[in-house]
């Protein structure tokens, strides 16, 4: 059949090939994201500083507080030695004494730090909630074109990856605070009681650090794979809920559940391979602990056996290193929510960071005192960024006089609203010039080009608010009065339908028209 023929075979398998001339192998051929770091989300919450600073004070006191415990522990197993039952109740009333004390102080500290830390924690969140929104809705029109940037896509970066960033950042970082503290000071108090026992145990801790690079690396990929393919399920689930009554009419739900597993299953399958590696790093990290408290032990009893430590100094030692492990494994243990964070911020940034061609937002160009209305479209090429083959419009010239009542007629793709979208500059021509009273549409500042123009369409989207308020947004330079708004009302003659509702201009316009539909 390929006789003759340019032959193009894809496989997943090499064994599948034969006969080929050139077999090109391709791997990771899309553009992945840059990494970011997360300090470049910390410095978003930089106006919350003071309750940051609270959290890390207290989360500095929170890590003292096992090594010190450490220390006391110690003491109450050796204070048992004593023969005296005078001394040993006094002792004990004082050791009762200091774990009220720091049961009190852990109290207020845990408290200080969660409350401190969640409160930064939620503001950033809002904050980068908000700022990404801004970013999408300031976007190009062609931005939006792309399947990539499909309303699922979207609103999984609002509630999925910035979620998935706050699962790094607020209270987990007074929980890293707190075990970065714990440790230090662990391995402090550990070398003065029994430098040598620490310098043994210490010496198997890289094994501990190089299995949690692994875990970190090999989670930071799969979180990367799993937003692509969760993005693509988010567009299906999207576009299925949006179009359910066609869906439903046309029996169709089986198809899109099938579609939707089907999304899912490239998820699954990094989910089972996921879950192996975490698996075992787990199990590994946790099983070495005991492995080195063996070592550690048999090695303990040789120096005191030698005279060169003492029972109470190894208990503080292995009872330091065991809380020193136990917050290396819980910081271990936020190596998925890191992954998943920094994989969410890569892609936040990456909209923070686009620049829009056509800026709505921008001061940026000429204002003209008035509008004539003199329209030219001046030798205007064009085809949209999605689909740069299909040309639409190929040399348009086109002189529109004001005052004059245009019609463009044609079949459907022929690029009627293309040149009304040009005219809004949702667009810029490829090629040719769009003037305005003989000014070039680029040279105009955006805002004020779009305030010019009325736009009527055949299917007009309205906002879920007030009659009076949807008029008003022709307007958002000022507060438009109820009088000013009358007389638009009037001039579309529309006026009369108005006073005819209940609440007149205050009617709710509703979703998809919907409450005035009920009231007509």
């Amino acid at each position: 059949a390929s006789k003759g023929r340019t032959t193009i075979v894809v496989a997943h398998r090499l064994s599948t090939i034969q006969n080929a001339d050139l077999i090109v192998t391709i791997k990771d051929g899309m553009k992945s994201l840059p990494e970011v770091s997360l300090l470049k989300i910390f410095k978003l919450n930089k106006p919350e500083w003071p309750s940051v600073v609270l959290g890390t004070m207290a989360s500095v006191l929170n890590g003292t507080v096992h090594p010190i415990f450490s220390i006391i522990f110690a003491k109450i197993i050796t204070m048992f030695e004593n023969d005296d039952k005078t001394m040993l109740k006094h002792d004990a009333d004082i050791y009762s004494m200091i774990f009220v004390i720091l049961g009190v102080i852990c109290f207020v500290s845990y408290f200080i730090q969660g409350f401190f830390y969640g409160k930064a924690g939620e503001i950033l969140t809002m904050r980068l909630r908000h700022l990404a929104f801004k970013a999408m809705l300031y976007q190009d029109i062609s931005w939006f074109d792309d399947k990539e940037n499909s309303t699922g896509a979207l609103t999984t970066i609002l509630a999925t990856d910035i979620g998935q960033i706050q699962g790094a950042i607020g209270s987990r970082i007074g929980v890293l605070t707190q075990n970065a503290t714990n440790m230090g000071l662990s391995v402090i108090i550990s070398f003065i009681y029994g430098w040598e026992m620490t310098l043994l145990i210490l010496s198997i801790a890289p094994v501990l650090a190089l299995t949690g690079m692994i875990e970190t690396a090999s989670m930071t990929g799969f979180a990367n794979k799993d937003k692509q393919e969760l993005k693509r399920a988010g567009k299906i689930a999207t576009e299925a809920v949006e179009n359910i009554r066609t869906i439903v009419s046309l029996t169709r739900e089986k198809a899109f559940e099938q579609t939707y597993e089907e999304t899912l299953q490239t998820q699954h399958r990094n989910t089972l391979k996921k879950a192996q590696i975490i698996g075992s790093c787990y199990a590994f990290s946790h099983a070495f602990v005991y492995f080195a408290y063996a070592v550690g032990f048999r090695f303990g009893v040789y120096l005191i056996q030698a005279g060169r430590m003492t029972p109470e100094g190894m208990f503080i030692v292995f009872t330091a290193i065991a809380y020193g492990a136990m917050a290396i494994g819980e910081t271990l243990a936020l190596a998925p929510e890191y992954s998943r964070a920094k994989s969410g911020a890569a892609h936040l940034f990456a909209l923070l960071e686009k620049k829009p061609t056509i800026d709505s937002n921008s001061q940026e160009g000429k204002k003209p005192d008035t509008c004539e209305g003199n329209i030219e479209f001046r030798e205007v090429s064009f085809f949209y960024p999605c689909r740069p083959d299909v040309l639409i419009l190929r040399g348009l010239s086109l002189s529109l006089e004001k005052g004059k009542t245009v019609a463009f007629v044609g079949s459907s793709g022929c690029g009627k609203s293309t040149s009304v979208q040009l005219l809004q500059r949702f667009y810029d021509p490829m090629k040719g010039q769009l003037l305005f009273d003989g000014v070039d549409a680029k040279e105009l500042n955006v805002q004020w080009l779009r305030s010019q123009i009325a736009i009527v369409s055949q299917e007009p989207v309205l906002f879920n608010c007030s009659i009076a308020e949807n008029i008003a947004y022709g307007d958002n330079s000022r507060v438009v009065p109820l009088d000013e708004i009358k007389e638009v009302a009037n001039a579309a003659n529309i006026h009369s339908f108005i006073e005819g509702l209940p609440e007149v201009y205050s009617s709710q316009v509703g979703i998809s028209l919907r409450a005035l539909s009920n009231e007509s």
